[in-house]
């Protein structure tokens, strides 16, 4: 039974993924997002540093710094009792982050910038970024569902932020 839920859980992670690389922009447009509001939060620190750790927890995330255009790998570690994935995306200009999570696959709300699923106690699989990260708005989301349906989304365990 505890191989068939995390089965399960993994296969909604790669539908998962594949959900949120439909949702990337075709276009080469990279203009910045000016004046938009993010939440950061309080433990987190602006830094220029290559690789920034995230801490998985039952609902939060916890940043070890928040991502810069400098940074070129994120890190995942689950210490939480449930099963976590850890999707990075930029979202593009003219969109938030709920719509972008509610557009379902529609082209355009935002780009994949990579994926990662850790069981608890677990570390996921690093996230690389091969180019520098461009200005604008990206968020941490972990979209799996807790056995009463609810997402983890919605629980708390997102982070937006803004690269400049």
């Amino acid at each position: 039974m505890k191989n068939l839920r995390f089965a399960l859980c993994a296969l909604a992670v790669l539908a998962l993924a594949m959900f949120v690389a439909a949702c990337g922009d075709d276009d080469e447009d990279s203009a910045s997002t000016d004046g938009a509001a993010t939440t950061e939060s309080a433990t987190t620190e602006s830094a220029s540093a290559g690789t920034v750790a995230v801490t998985g927890t039952d609902y939060a995330f916890e940043l070890s710094a928040t991502p810069t255009a400098d940074t070129q790998e994120i890190t995942f570690v689950n210490e939480g009792d449930e099963p976590h994935n850890l999707i990075f995306a930029r979202i593009n200009e003219g969109h938030t982050l709920d719509e972008a999570f509610e557009a379902q696959g529609r082209k355009g709300t935002a780009e994949d910038i990579g994926d990662t699923f850790a069981a608890p106690g677990e570390e996921g699989k690093p996230i690389e970024i091969k180019q520098p990260l461009e200005p604008g708005n990206y968020a941490m989301v972990c979209t799996l569902e807790t056995q009463d349906g609810e997402l983890h989304y919605d629980l708390g365990m997102q982070d937006e932020f803004t690269i400049e």
